[in-house]
């Protein structure tokens, strides 16, 4: 299980939480950002990891990687756009569902 994938399936469980219609994860240049964007209107701000693994997430979802697990929870993201520019990487993420990891194993 890479570290990355962890990482998003926590922030989803996080926003399903939260009940937000959304997730940004923005990096620019070297700084990172994550916002649950949430049914009001209005954002909120979660702790980002360093760029290289955020790049590693957006750039996983870009190739196409849809699912994603931790530990307790599943992540499959059902609709995400991505945009690289100049100097940003931003991925959308609009609709995900979430499970339970199976503890047969």
């Amino acid at each position: 299980m890479a570290k990355h994938d962890m990482f998003l399936a926590m922030i989803l469980q996080n926003a399903r939480r939260a009940e937000a219609r959304g997730v940004m994860l923005t990096v620019d240049r070297a700084e990172t950002r994550i916002d649950l964007l949430l049914l009001d209107g209005s954002c909120q701000p979660l702790s980002a990891p360093p760029a290289e693994i955020m790049l590693k997430i957006i750039e996983s979802l870009e190739r196409g990687q849809r699912d994603f697990s931790s530990n307790v929870f599943t992540a499959s993201i059902e609709i995400v756009h991505v945009q690289r520019g100049v100097d940003n990487t931003v991925a959308h993420i609009e609709r995900w569902d979430m499970g339970q990891t199976d503890d047969d194993d």
